[in-house]
């Protein structure tokens, strides 16, 4: 066979392969694009359960460690909201220190005490402008993975750290889960691991996504 014709072949095995090259290229870069996005939507879906997370243990003192009480909290609760008016001035009175309870009963200073929803007092406007403008909060969904119908993991306990009893929780999901829908086998994420807020070891808020 002549050079001719050895040429005439490896032409189109040439560009056949290139195709292929360029066609793996650019899967790659489609699915590191998609992943990135999966990632920050889950992020910011640990942040707003997080918050959540917060302020039940301010009312209830502990954490919830499932999805109904945490959500019941959510939809049905109202938060005590305190408005302050004025300072107790730092001047005595008879010989004694004036208190807050005095400054109130001398109409010094003001206290009014009203209710909130929870979902309205915990996603406020100054919370909700804090937050990736790309995710819409839909609390509906609040506990589910996107792209999915699977509630994240969620467990709360208390562990002693020091000598003393501490509330802890861990809300999580598998980057499998995250990634759903993906063609993420052999790459470049383990999808055994979790993508996590909180820890069940330690006393942690942070998430593991490097904040």
């Amino acid at each position: 066979m002549n050079a001719k014709k050895i040429a005439l072949i490896l032409i189109p095995l040439n560009i056949i392969l290139a195709y292929f090259v360029y066609n793996s290229v650019d899967s790659e870069v489609v699915f590191n694009e998609q992943a990135k996005e999966r990632i920050s939507e889950n992020v910011q879906k640990l942040k707003d359960l997080r918050t959540l997370q917060i302020a039940f243990k301010k009312e209830k003192n502990v954490f919830a460690n499932d999805f109904p009480t945490l959500l019941s909290f959510l939809m049905n609760d109202s938060l005590q909201i305190i408005k302050s008016e004025g300072e107790t001035p730092d001047s005595m009175i008879n010989g004694k220190q004036l208190t807050d309870i005095r400054a109130l009963e001398l109409g010094l200073i003001k206290r009014d005490t009203f209710y909130v929803s929870a979902k309205n007092s915990i996603f406020d406007e100054t919370y909700l402008n804090t937050r990736n403008e790309n995710f819409t909060l839909d609390i509906n969904t609040i506990s589910k993975i996107p792209f999915t119908d699977l509630d994240y993991n969620i467990e709360a306990s208390e562990i002693e750290k020091g000598k003393v009893a501490v509330q802890v929780f861990e809300i999580s999901a598998s980057y499998r889960n995250v990634l759903i829908g993906l063609d993420a086998e052999n790459k470049k994420y383990a999808l055994d691991n979790l993508l996590k807020v909180g820890s069940m070891t330690e006393a942690s808020l942070n998430g593991n996504w490097g904040e």
